[in-house]
């Protein structure tokens, strides 16, 4: 008796697969993928900040969170453009850059914002006894102005540009160390100064305070002068007294918003689901980084000159009271 063609079809199929293989069936859904966010340098805000999310907001995500390391901004926002994560941390400038087409993103990238978070403030940190006052004094110093890729790095850049260095820096010996090693090297003296884009306080700058005298510069003046050359991602802040072992009087510097970015290509739903989980989870991470405390929805939507993703508008108009 001869077997219908589609029985020995199936037979050979059968034989096929290796017998620890499992068929899903046509219902079976596929697991939900982790929402992959890339975050910072290793005692840095961004780091800290992503991980105390996923710690906090991951088991109310389809996948949870999954969080990469990563010099900052700039590889965040290249990493994110080439598909490799599907939300990054970025300060305002470097976003604006990748979302109008200029420096590394040429062509431009489909960013949108989920939040405007918290804003940086830049510290220019020198040993307590150092001759240095202003960012002019560098010239002829060792400086390390942060990681290439990071968002450190191009704002030390358009300080030193502002400043009236030459557009190669060949008046200063850069160095372009991460956090953690620009701190090590400037306790051993292999540096005279370091530049750093964080939230307040920074965990390795509290740590470098208390173990030498350290000094942060005014950057008032700088900060005027980027608002007028680079456009209003850059404002003229104020770091409190206390911030520091040491700092006992309040400092201006220069501040920039921090954005949590992502692209077109998500889904509005998932962007709205953790747009969601990042505000319920507000004040759990705060008890780890400060700066999550100041996540408002009245402050949340001002992520110009990205426009926010449909999925987070989507929550934010959830959210408004109605009249």
């Amino acid at each position: 008796m001869k077997r219908p063609l589609w029985t020995v079809a199936l037979i050979l199929l059968a034989a096929a697969v290796p017998p620890d293989c499992h068929i899903a069936s046509p219902d079976t859904e596929p697991a939900a993928p982790a929402a992959a966010i890339a975050t910072g340098s290793s005692g840095g805000v961004y780091n800290q900040y992503g991980a105390a999310f996923r710690t906090a907001a991951g088991s109310s995500l389809d996948g949870g969170v999954r969080v990469q390391s990563s010099t900052g901004s700039l590889e965040n926002l290249h990493l994110l453009v080439n598909g490799e994560v599907s939300y990054a941390f970025s300060a305002a400038d470097a976003a604006a850059e990748a979302y109008a087409g200029s420096g590394e993103f040429p062509t431009g990238a489909p960013l949108r914002a989920v939040a405007r978070l918290y804003d940086d403030y830049i510290h220019l940190v020198v040993a307590r006894d150092s001759p240095v006052q202003t960012v002019a004094d560098l010239r002829g110093k060792r400086v390390s102005i942060g990681a290439d890729g990071s968002g450190t790095a191009l704002i030390a850049e358009r300080m030193f540009e502002v400043s009236g260095f030459a557009s190669d820096l060949h008046e200063v010996t850069v160095l372009r160390l991460g956090l953690q090693d620009s701190a090590l090297a400037l306790a051993q003296g292999h540096i005279d100064a370091f530049v750093w884009s964080g939230g307040l306080p920074t965990s390795a700058i509290t740590a470098l305070a208390k173990e030498m005298p350290i000094r942060l510069l005014d950057l008032g003046a700088v900060a005027s002068a980027m608002r007028k050359r680079f456009g209003a991602a850059y404002r003229v802040g104020s770091m409190p007294a206390g911030t520091y072992p040491g700092l006992d009087d309040a400092l201006p510097t220069l501040a920039v918003p921090n954005l949590l970015v992502t692209t077109t290509r998500v889904p509005p739903d998932a962007v709205r689901a953790l747009t969601a989980a990042l505000f319920a989870s507000a004040a759990a991470i705060s008890r780890t980084v400060p700066v999550a405390a100041q996540l408002n929805p009245q402050t949340a939507i001002f992520t110009e000159p990205v426009p926010l993703h449909l999925g987070a508008l989507e929550f934010y108009r959830s959210t408004k009271p109605e009249s």
